[in-house]
C-alpha cells in the first residue's frame, strides 16, 4: 500500500486506479484473514473430534473389559464347583454323600447386544462367546437340578429309609430306593461333571479370544488377565 501510494503521488499509476488498488488490497487482507479462520475452526474441530474418539474408544474398552471380568468370574464359579466335586473320591459318594451348597454367582452373563457393537467386525467372535455363554448356564443349571434332586427327593427318601446317617454300599441304595430315584443322583452327577469339564474348557478358550481381539482393537488399553 505504501509503494502504490508513492507511485500516485509521482504520477506513475493513474489517480484512479487508487480505488482499485485500495479494493485489491482489502480484499486480500480479507481472504487471508478468511484463510486464517478456515484453518483455525478446523483445529478446533479436528480436537473435538479427537476427545469424542478418546472417550469412546475409553467406554469401549471398559465395556469390553467387564466382559473379561464376567467370563473371569465364571471360571470362579465353576472352579468352585469343582472344589466341590473333588471332596469326593467316587461317583458313588458324589451321588449320595455329596450336600447341596450354593457356592457360584449366576449372575455373571455377558450382555452379547452391548459388545455386539463394539466387536462389528468379529461376528464368529461373537457367536462363539454366545454360545460358550448357553453352555455356563447350562452348567449352572445342572447344578441347580443335582441339589434340587437330591434336597427335595433323594434326601427325604434316604431319611426315610434310615440310609441318611451311616455309610452304605451301592448295593444298599439301589435295593432301597425307589429305581428313578437311584438312577437320577447318578445321572445328575454325570451330567453335572461332563457340563463342568466343558464349560471350563470353553471359557477359557473364548476369555483369551475376546481378550486377543481387544488388544487388535484398542492396542493402547489394558485389558485384565487370567494368573
Amino acid at each position: 500500500w505504501y509503494l502504490s501510494g508513492i507511485a500516485i503521488e509521482q504520477g506513475v499509476v493513474p489517480i484512479y486506479y487508487e480505488h482499485i488498488i485500495r479494493a485489491i488490497t482489502v480484499a486480500g487482507s480479507a481472504g487471508f484473514g478468511a484463510t486464517l479462520a478456515f484453518k483455525f475452526n478446523n483445529r478446533l474441530e479436528g480436537i473435538k473430534n479427537e476427545r469424542i474418539e478418546l472417550k469412546e474408544k475409553a467406554q469401549n474398552a471398559a465395556i469390553l473389559n467387564k466382559a473379561l471380568l464376567n467370563i473371569a468370574m465364571q471360571l470362579n464359579t465353576i472352579g468352585n464347583m469343582k472344589k466341590k466335586l473333588s471332596k469326593y473320591n467316587t461317583i458313588h459318594d458324589k451321588a449320595f454323600s455329596m450336600n447341596a451348597e450354593k457356592n457360584f454367582n449366576d449372575n455373571a452373563i455377558i450382555d452379547i447386544n452391548e459388545i455386539a457393537l463394539i466387536l462389528t467386525s468379529k461376528p464368529q467372535l461373537l457367536l462363539e462367546i454366545n454360545n460358550e455363554q448357553d453352555g455356563y448356564i447350562q452348567t449352572i443349571e445342572s447344578f441347580k437340578i443335582r441339589n434340587e434332586h437330591y434336597l427335595n427327593i433323594l434326601q427325604p427318601k434316604m431319611f426315610e429309609l434310615g440310609l441318611l446317617d451311616r455309610k452304605a454300599t451301592i448295593g444298599e441304595y439301589e435295593d432301597a430306593l425307589p429305581p428313578p430315584i437311584f438312577k437320577a443322583a447318578y445321572q445328575s452327577v454325570v451330567v453335572l461333571e461332563t457340563n463342568i469339564l466343558e464349560t471350563e474348557k470353553g471359557l477359557e478358550v473364548i476369555f483369551q479370544s475376546l481378550r486377543d481381539a481387544c488388544k487388535e482393537l484398542l492396542p493402547e488399553h489394558k485389558f485384565i488377565a487370567l494368573n
